[in-house]
């Protein structure tokens, strides 16, 4: 099978990231497998891929369709790849009469119209406006485009696939396939006695900014004055500004002393021990970027529960491994921290759930197998 993805921005800084991680990491196993993978994006030296041949081209929207015509014409796919925004699947004519299979990776998050309102609240209208494309592009047009250019598209989160195919029927039917994993460097903690330490650990991963609800969290720990809960944040990539100023919110909660805060960069190793000897990670996303935060998979994969917000992958991911709230919302996260820390068979229960999930995860080679079943039809 000769497949082609066709991908914006494909970068090597951004290949660690979603969703060009998941591009790369397919991409690769199918060339291993033995199909023919090119890859076109819209920069002048794409990341080259093991395997894989790559193809620069001046554009992916509409307005460059003679070029990406001649290119396609010229490679002739069985099976092509696209990101489908509400914009550019609603103008993309170089997709029109191609005869292979086209297939939609649908990386953009699908927010209501009320989440987004809710988010805007506490994040901004301006970090809000990038995730308001497909309500400000009118619905029919890019709606029917998706059901006339695509065959079939793939969602990394169930509430994606569940969305789209609520809003296009089932042409094209969209099918949930969440990321790979390697379980290999996310071991699961050693089985232990349950904690008994006078107060539980709860651990922060990620930039402390408003859209993972960094200051979320914060409220609701504040909520939390009686409970015998820490939090301790792993800032990653925080220098001495950034530190100062997560020490002005901290202080400003009224939580001196109940947060212990770190930045810089720690190796995966650190990484792992820091996920295991906490009770259990915060997720508060006010908003996702990209459908689904991996870190929650590998958090969990280490037997580790996770809260997290009641949006987008995080629901699916979590499962019985924790427990997710509203979105946005500090009071109904300082209830579940007090809960989780008065009712110690809460914790015994979100871990039995981690090993739960752990077991449904797959690794890449597993994962590639559903999307070759969807390349070819």
């Amino acid at each position: 099978m000769r497949v082609v993805f066709c991908i914006y921005d494909f970068v090597e800084a951004k290949l660690p990231l979603q969703p060009w991680l998941t591009i790369r990491l397919i991409a690769e196993c199918l060339a291993r497998r033995g199909h023919e993978v090119h890859l076109v994006s819209d920069v002048p030296a794409p990341a080259r891929l093991t395997g894989c041949q790559s193809h620069s081209v001046a554009s992916l929207r509409g307005s460059n369709a003679a070029e990406m015509k001649g290119l396609l014409g010229r490679l002739r796919p069985d099976a092509q790849v696209f990101l489908p925004t509400p914009l550019n699947i609603a103008t993309a004519s170089w997709l029109d009469g191609l005869e292979c299979r086209c297939v939609g990776f649908a990386s953009y998050p699908f927010y209501t119209a009320g989440e987004l309102m809710t988010a805007a609240r506490h994040i901004g209208r301006a970090e809000v406006r990038q995730y308001l494309r497909h309500l400000l592009v009118p619905g029919f047009s890019w709606k029917r485009a998706m059901r006339r250019r695509m065959h079939a598209l793939v969602a990394q989160s169930e509430t994606t696939a569940a969305r789209l195919n609520a809003w296009l029927g089932q042409r094209p039917f969209a099918a949930c396939i969440p990321p790979g994993i390697d379980l290999t460097q996310w071991p699961l903690a050693q089985a232990r006695e349950p904690a008994r330490r006078e107060r539980l650990r709860l651990l922060y991963l990620g930039a402390a900014i408003p859209i993972r609800g960094f200051q979320l969290a914060l409220a609701a720990l504040a909520r939390t004055r009686d409970a015998p809960v820490d939090l301790r944040v792993l800032a990653r990539g925080a220098g001495p500004v950034q530190i100062a100023a997560i020490e002005a919110d901290v202080a400003r909660h009224g939580l001196q002393g109940r947060v212990e805060i770190e930045g810089g960069w720690v190796d995966h190793d650190r990484l792992v021990e820091e996920i295991h000897a906490a009770d259990a990670v915060l997720q508060p996303f006010i908003l996702v970027p990209s459908e689904l935060p991996v870190t929650a998979m590998e958090v969990i994969a280490c037997g580790t529960p996770v809260i997290g917000a009641r949006i987008d992958g995080l629901p699916s991911t979590i499962g019985p491994a924790g427990a997710v709230v509203k979105q946005a919302d500090a009071a109904a996260l300082g209830e579940q921290i007090a809960a989780m820390s008065r009712e110690p068979a809460i914790l015994e229960k979100w871990k039995n759930g981690c090993v739960e999930q752990r077991a449904r995860m797959c690794d890449w080679d597993r994962i590639t197998d559903e999307w070759e079943a969807v390349l070819g039809g």
